[in-house]
């Protein structure tokens, strides 16, 4: 079988805790952002790394404004130069400090697997 599980990264931004999970397969994987103790589906998007660019669309918009899915789907894409599933849970909106926290951390996990084989 050709895919990985990361570990749960616990990761603190602003005075928040957020959780990090990554199923990786061989041609993308699924990213799950998630505020709070417990791991929770929110907005989702999809998208899919086509020569130098990521297309996106979202599957399920947030309360909170579906952009933030999509950009952590499409820098995910990139790195994995896949398909990305990214789903991202949050109690109240986040800001830009925080988004960029958290693109940092999705970037190190991702890194710290290496490729799939």
């Amino acid at each position: 079988m050709n895919s990985s599980l990361s570990p749960n990264k616990k990761v603190v931004a602003n005075g928040r805790e957020f959780h990090i999970q990554v199923l990786r397969a061989k041609n993308g994987c699924f990213l799950i952002i998630s505020e709070g103790e417990e791991i929770k589906l929110g907005s989702m998007a999809l998208s899919v790394k086509v020569g130098d660019r990521a297309n996106s669309t979202s599957i399920i918009p947030s309360k909170f404004g579906d952009i933030y899915s999509r950009v952590f789907a499409e820098f995910t894409s990139m790195i994995v130069k896949g398909i990305v599933v990214a789903s991202l849970y949050i109690l109240t909106p986040i800001d830009s400090q925080i988004v960029k926290k958290l693109l940092n951390e999705v970037k190190e996990v991702l890194e710290s697997e290496g490729p799939i084989k």
